[in-house]
């Protein structure tokens, strides 16, 4: 019953965030929000969001800036906040005007719960418009080398809606390289997860999606899965995260022979563990940095003694405002590719110029 219950509570969710998307933004709110900074300036407008440690506050004359949230002496607004404090609890209310430096006072129902800014993760209006709850990037590359008369393109993106209690994401990614000398590869990916927060940093997240990769003999593998997972530390400049789950899969393959031939492609369907590795780290300065690490790992269980793993490393810097430059490293790896390709790993680097919103 409970598991029902929750899988009618994502689909009315899902079904709400589609119907919003088909609709207009509400009306912005009043700028009337005060930031009042460490070195004793004030600044007046509205606090969007706080999360990866900056502070979102959209003004008149200076449009959308960022705050570093450790500069940042005392915040005021009058409308209600939900606040997810280090530890994952999360509190709601209005910011108390009379708050001490360095900390937040909320009130809701004639209770009043103080708060260290030290201890503040992330912070969200509680009447946020659909758009105001959205984030994303994308970036492409594109490298040629003469010598070796090889040409290679990037693209990829990704967009994250998040509720107080929710986050839907979608993203993906592709790499085609244009090899004269040899036959032309390209690797692919979409992804959506939809994770649901609960009480002290644990977390339930869905997975599902799509990946093909011409050097591992993969023409189509579509996943779906499910897990739970912890969040073992989170700070304003850094978070991790751990996860394990099972994941169902249908795999597409190219057998023998060449592609185009009907007979050479076989479906294999599997039952693998899943766990899941994230390290985020924000860090401040003049470029801003974010650096991701993921590691996922696929233990088989209807076709024992087969692993396959996912490495992701991106680093991210940012060039001006909304513009970044990303460094990507990938590694594929399938200890027993059922295509029989000679090749269990594919791995690269990949360079892009990116735009965020």
């Amino acid at each position: 019953m409970r598991v029902g219950a929750e899988v009618s509570v994502t689909i009315r969710y899902l079904a709400a965030v589609l119907a919003v998307l088909l609709c207009s933004s509400a009306l912005a709110r009043e700028k009337t929000d005060i930031v009042w900074m460490s070195n004793g300036d004030r600044l007046t407008g509205e606090i969007k969001n706080l999360q990866h440690g900056k502070l979102l506050l959209s003004t008149d004359s200076l449009g959308e800036i960022n705050i570093e949230w450790n500069e940042i002496e005392r915040v005021q607004s009058d409308y209600e906040f939900q606040i997810e404090r280090t530890d994952g609890m999360r509190v709601t209310g209005v910011i108390d005007p009379m708050s001490d430096k360095r900390k937040i006072s909320l009130t809701s129902d004639e209770t009043t719960v103080d708060l260290a800014l030290n201890n503040v993760v992330r912070m969200s209006q509680m009447d946020d418009d659909f758009w105001d709850r959205l984030d994303g990037s994308m970036s492409f590359g594109y490298s040629f080398t003469k010598a070796s008369d090889v040409a290679q393109g990037n693209f990829s993106f990704r967009v994250t809606h998040r509720t107080e209690i929710r986050s839907f994401t979608v993203g993906g990614s592709t790499i085609v390289t244009n090899d004269q000398a040899n036959e032309n590869t390209q690797r692919s990916d979409l992804n959506l997860n939809l994770t649901r927060y609960r009480n002290n940093r644990w977390f339930n997240s869905f997975v599902g999606g799509f990946e093909s990769n011409d050097e591992l003999g993969l023409d189509m593998r579509s996943s779906i899965g499910a897990g739970i997972g912890r969040f073992l530390v989170q700070t304003t400049t850094s978070e991790l995260g751990l996860m394990g789950g099972l994941v169902a899969s249908t795999e597409n393959l190219s057998a023998s022979g060449p592609p185009s031939t009907e007979d050479s492609i076989s479906s294999q369907e599997n039952l693998e563990g899943l766990l899941g590795l994230e390290y985020s780290r924000f860090i401040f300065g003049d470029p801003m940095v974010d650096l991701t690490t993921r590691l996922s790992v696929f233990p088989s269980i209807t076709d024992s003694g087969r692993t396959r793993a996912q490495f992701d490393i991106n680093f991210r810097w940012e060039l001006i405002t909304d513009l970044f430059w990303d460094l990507s490293y990938y590694n594929t790896y399938d200890s027993d590719p059922p295509s029989g390709s000679l090749s269990t790993s594919d791995y690269g680097m990949v360079t892009s110029i990116g735009w965020s919103f």
